[in-house]
């Protein structure tokens, strides 16, 4: 579901310096779970230009000319949490940002405390405690009044509801090497049987679902399998974008559209392909070899038959999005970096990154600052790398959506 988070404090009627969660201290100072103290707005004594008005964490007083006037801005006491615990996950404290966000969001249905709560249902997930997740969804429910998120990612559509028909397999949404997709293909393989291969709905390949989908099709096509491709020509396009002759990039995407060439027919396309591919690997490519049988293609299932979800739908089927996984740390981003191609989107999918170190988020603020592609979408992101990118300024350099669940 997706929450209505972000809902300023002030917008309820009620001051979040009189109702402040969490644990306090003398002098109006909050001490989170990590030890470290935080300073809640005063409102000042009496004298001077008035009485300043404060509902943040700290009083930020800026001169006003000759007239005395002091003018005070409010900050969130909600976003410097939100910080704070993205920071302390980034790091690897994963405990100390978990009673970070359980200390400030016991009992507190506030607007601006929403998006903790949904930080913390990331964290466990995350982190794989679906017991806790359930007690907290129970907790939540009753605390917000809201539908708690769910435990599965609805977004992981290439993996888990790859549907099937009848001699159809379904290549959708950001589909890994373990997709479910793939299994039959391979019993078909094993069977020498035919397949259709419908890929209207694919968004993206990670590397190692790129090799293996290279080398189902290379062995359909040497044992003369009657198999057809429906929309594979979008693929195919794109791929050849990305493989330049002389740019070193991942070989199994130079495969993959050199078996895609071959079951479209495309021989002109195929040959000079090749030509780069030796050249760039310095390997001799596959030869033209294209399928003998003639392939068994079907219509395409018709939107009423399977239905797509609305972030589907509003992709460009034209892009290709890259898949990226695990965790992104030490500033390691070879893989991102190449992806990166000047004046062409670049649409990276992390809905299997799982945390991202604070050096990875700055050098990533730092490599989009430079490059020249444009435009830059990262998607799927969970909400507690989605807050460490904010803190970065990456969501200032790139667009930065949020995994619903």
């Amino acid at each position: 579901m997706v929450f209505s988070f972000f809902k300023s404090p002030k917008d309820s009627g009620e001051k979040v310096s009189e109702r402040m969660p969490g644990n306090q201290m003398p002098g109006n100072t909050m001490v989170t779970p990590d030890g470290t103290a935080v300073k809640v707005g005063v409102p000042a004594a009496g004298g001077g230009g008035g009485i300043p008005i404060t509902e943040g964490w700290e009083t930020i007083t800026r001169p006003n000319g000759d007239y005395g006037i002091e003018v005070f801005e409010e900050s969130d006491p909600y976003t410097e949490i939100a910080e704070h615990a993205a920071i302390l996950f980034a790091n690897g404290q994963y405990d100390t940002a978990r009673s970070t966000l359980e200390s400030i969001i016991k009992g507190n249905n506030e607007a601006g405390a929403i998006k903790l709560w949904t930080m913390l249902f990331d964290l466990l997930r995350l982190r794989g405690e679906q017991k806790a997740f359930d007690v907290l969804s129970l907790e939540f429910a009753h605390t917000c009044e809201l539908s708690p998120p769910s435990w599965g990612q609805e977004e992981d559509a290439g993996n888990d509801r790859s549907e099937q028909k009848a001699g159809v397999a379904v290549l959708q949404g950001a589909v890994s090497d373990d997709a479910p997709v793939f299994d039959p293909l391979l019993q078909a393989l094993a069977k020498g049987e035919s397949r259709t291969l419908d890929m209207h709905r694919l968004i993206g390949l990670d590397s190692d679902a790129t090799a293996k989908l290279a080398r189902i099709l290379q062995q359909a096509r040497r044992r003369d399998l009657a198999w057809g491709l429906l929309a594979s020509e979008t693929l195919a396009k794109k791929l050849a974008e990305r493989t330049v002759a002389g740019q070193v990039s991942d070989e199994s995407q130079w495969l993959l559209v050199l078996e895609l060439f071959q079951f479209l027919g495309w021989e002109e396309q195929f040959e000079d392909k090749a030509v780069d591919y030796a050249v760039t690997f310095e390997l001799s490519p596959p030869a033209w070899d294209p399928p003998k049988t003639q392939p068994n293609i079907q219509e395409a299932p018709t939107e009423e038959e399977t239905p797509v979800d609305d972030d589907v739908l509003t992709l460009d089927p034209a892009l290709l999005t890259t898949v990226l996984q695990g965790e992104i740390l030490q500033g390691k981003l070879d893989d991102i970096e190449t992806l990166l191609e000047p004046g062409k989107e670049c649409r990276l999918d992390f809905s299997r990154v799982t945390r991202v170190d604070f050096v990875s988020a700055g050098a990533l603020a730092n490599l989009l600052k430079i490059t020249k592609a444009k435009p830059v979408s990262i998607v799927h992101v969970n909400l507690l790398v989605a807050e460490l990118l904010r803190v970065m300024g990456v969501d200032q350099l790139a667009n930065v959506e949020v995994a619903k669940h």
